[in-house]
């Protein structure tokens, strides 16, 4: 039985967790507001960004991606 769990988990992981984050979301919008939810999430993002850049290649990764985000007038 585990094996047939693990199996067909394997093949639908990103059915559940797309339902997973939807049931947060949900939880989060009814229980803390939509615009708070939309804040937290955006703050996610940001330090997913931060982090990802970080693992690229460190502080100087962070610093060449926000020069040409905002390059010098």
């Amino acid at each position: 039985m585990n094996e047939q769990w693990r199996a067909w988990l394997k093949t639908n992981k990103w059915k559940v967790l797309s339902v997973a984050a939807g049931i947060v979301l949900c939880i989060l919008i009814f229980t803390i507001n939509f615009w708070r939810t939309l804040l937290l999430c955006a703050i996610v993002a940001v330090c997913y960004l931060v982090g990802a850049l970080l693992d690229q290649g460190g502080i100087a990764r962070v610093k060449e991606f926000f020069e040409s985000l905002l390059p010098k007038g």
